[in-house]
């Protein structure tokens, strides 16, 4: 899978370091893809990022409901992912850098997926995301 994330920092006077990012898909709170790493990141004062990374590829293990769910939730053409993105953020005002700070940010997604299409899917309106420091 590979999401388009958007990170805005509309802040005027404090520039946003990005110092580990990592980030996986989850299904019923479950992770479904392995984690991948984001390249370390600076976020300059009032500036908007976008980030494409392609999350899967690798096998996990999840329980048989998890699986059942997912089989069931395709035949009916919607399924619903959560995007997560675990981190260690610093700020930059001026000369001076705060310590570091841990990062969560969970964006709900609903996808429409259908038995057999390969290629790109919709993804159903806008994902409402929770961002936790």
């Amino acid at each position: 899978m590979q999401f388009t994330i958007l990170t805005r920092n509309p802040n005027r006077r404090v520039g946003i370091y990005y110092d580990r990012l990592t980030a996986f898909v989850s299904y019923r709170n479950q992770q479904i893809t392995p984690q991948v790493m984001l390249p370390p990141l600076f976020h300059e004062k009032r500036s908007t990022v976008a980030m494409s990374p392609v999350l899967g590829g690798g096998a996990v293990a999840v329980p048989l409901e998890v699986g059942n769910g997912l089989v069931t939730d395709e035949a009916i053409g919607v399924v619903g992912l959560r995007v997560v993105l675990l981190g260690r953020l610093r700020w930059k005002a001026g000369p001076v850098k705060t310590g570091r700070y841990a990062v969560i940010v969970k964006c709900d997604v609903l996808v429409g997926l259908k038995s057999g299409v390969v290629g790109q899917v919709p993804l159903l309106g806008f994902p409402a995301c929770q961002v936790d420091i």
